[in-house]
């Protein structure tokens, strides 16, 4: 994968900023124990997001178990395809991609298929979770759903009662100003896609639908007063009173605002928006492939899941640690309707990263956005 897709980066690091408090916890459990250490039974090699570890390191799990994490961040989902090409294979044992990252990485013989057999929390997971067809290449599972989360449209309901019902409305003159876009690239052209395609495929267009998506979103920076570069400032924006609804966001905010003496809601427009999923994968040849299977099905468990929701506030997959949260941490996502979430948020592929057709690839796209930015 080249060098264009570093710009993804800035946009999946923007909602990492809060895992901080989780990853400080984590790096206690990666550097390891010294009882632990002494007597491990296996050294796990873990790549990637910073405190998606915590769930297996927060308490004795690992000590019970013989496991030793051996833990690497990413800064970007290119870096494990980087490091599982360049010599990770037979070296690494676990990875957590974004979903949209899945088939190639199975494309490319990177990761294995799960034995669904030796996970049996996956019994717990919500199925619209565990059936994405990001995870399943050719009718294979090849991901274990971890967390994930949308991008809707969050609002003051001091200032707007009543939330837009389109992306398009933010346009109109009496939101002028109030504005605040969230500087992602990937979320806001699959967005300007929705908007100005209709397509239920927003990451499959041709240069034509891309460059009317440019536009659409041009013309939201112009009623904008703060284009973010992380979920913190969006939601001080906010917070402050300087925007009063943004293009693009996160169900978290609620909590982040609501922490600032700021309470605001989020809606999820008629044109729909888009989702992320990550996920523990197992790499190919994984030198530790038990252990492995123990981490997975750990990070799916009641005590991972709840771990991970209640300190990190994200959202969670196993039906059961979703039902036992407190209510403020279960409220801030629609776990009561997950089931037709899709309808609400696309759990959408990547664009293509070679040509197919007359597709705009995954690296035009990164060329378009520089359009909107220097608008």
């Amino acid at each position: 994968m080249g060098s264009d897709n570093s710009n993804l980066s800035a946009s999946r690091l923007t909602r990492r900023d809060f895992n901080r408090v989780l990853a400080a916890t984590a790096a206690a459990g990666a550097i390891g124990l010294p009882a632990t250490r002494a007597r491990a039974e296996s050294t796990v090699t873990f790549l990637g997001w910073q405190g998606y570890d915590d769930p297996l390191a927060f308490d004795d799990f690992l000590k019970s178990k013989g496991i030793t994490l051996n833990t690497t961040y990413i800064g970007n989902n290119d870096e494990i395809v980087a490091k599982l090409k360049g010599g990770g294979i037979g070296q690494i044992d676990i990875v957590t991609p974004y979903m949209g990252y899945i088939p190639l990485l199975a494309k490319l013989d990177l990761i294995q298929e799960i034995d669904v057999s030796r996970l049996p929390n996956l019994e717990k997971v919500m199925p619209i979770f565990l059936k994405d067809p990001n995870l399943n290449v050719n009718g294979r599972l090849y991901g274990v759903p971890f967390t994930w989360g949308g991008a809707p449209m969050v609002y003051d309901p001091a200032a707007i009662p009543t939330p837009p019902a389109s992306w398009k409305d933010l346009l109109k003159p009496e939101f002028t100003g109030k504005v605040g876009m969230l500087d992602d690239p990937l979320g806001n052209m699959m967005i300007g896609s929705l908007v100005t395609t209709g397509s239920q495929t927003p990451a499959k267009i041709n240069a034509a639908q891309l460059e009317r998506s440019i536009d659409f979103l041009i013309e939201v920076k112009k009623q904008s007063r703060v284009v973010a570069a992380s979920y913190g400032d969006l939601s001080d924006a906010i917070a402050r009173g300087d925007v009063t609804i943004t293009f693009n966001g996160w169900e978290t905010m609620v909590k982040f605002c609501g922490d600032k003496g700021k309470v605001v809601k989020y809606n999820y427009p008629v044109e729909r928006t888009n989702a992320w999923l990550d996920n523990y994968c197992i790499a190919k040849d994984a030198p530790n492939l038990d252990a492995a299977y123990e981490l997975c099905n750990r990070a799916i468990s009641v005590e991972g899941q709840t771990r991970l929701a209640n300190v990190a506030f994200q959202a969670i997959v196993n039906v059961d640690a979703a039902a036992a949260l407190p209510a403020n941490i279960r409220s801030l996502y629609p776990y009561d309707d997950v089931a037709n979430y899709g309808k609400k948020a696309g759990f959408f592929g990547m664009p293509p990263l070679e040509r197919e057709g007359d597709f705009a690839t995954f690296s035009e796209w990164m060329k378009a956005y520089e359009r909107f930015k220097t608008a």
